[in-house]
This record gives C-alpha cells, structure tokens and sequence, in this order.
C-alpha cells in the first residue's frame, strides 16, 4: 500500500469516528480523498508547459496586431508575424 492510500484510510477512519461509527466506508473513503485533496498545496505553475509559454507572444502584441490586421479605413491587411 503506497503513502497515499495510506493516509486516506487513516482518514477515512477518523471520518467514520467523527460520523459516530455510522455510514458506509464507500463514503468515507471518497470524504477523506477530497479532505486530503484540499490540504494539499497547489501549484498553478506546475500544469503548464515551459515551451508553450516561452514560444507565446506578449498578449498586448497580440492584441494590437489583430486590431490593426483588421484595418478597414485602408483596406490593407499586415502581414503575417513570423514565429522564429
């Protein structure tokens, strides 16, 4: 049994204590998962890929290219940024 099962059935017991030995363990188990889910610190960072927020351009970059691709008082259109 690894650590982590480890500790969600340590806590799913405390769980059926604090419940008065009462309920079914399906429900204690799933109890003590979020419980221990939500001690857990979180890393926003973590879920991203390095890659793909070093090869994204500055939002304002791109919100200025838009508009002004999108020119209709001269009816050009820029061209194309290069990614390189």
């Amino acid at each position: 049994m690894d650590n982590r099962e480890e500790k969600i059935r340590v806590r799913a017991y405390e769980i059926w204590e604090r419940q008065g030995r009462t309920g079914t363990p399906e429900d204690h188990w799933l109890e003590a998962e979020r419980e221990l889910k939500a001690e857990e610190p979180t890393d926003i960072t973590s879920d991203r890929s390095d890659a793909a927020v070093e090869k994204a351009p500055p939002a304002g970059t791109v919100e200025t290219r838009e508009a002004a691709s999108d020119d209709t008082a001269t009816g050009k259109q820029l061209p194309e940024m290069s990614q390189g």
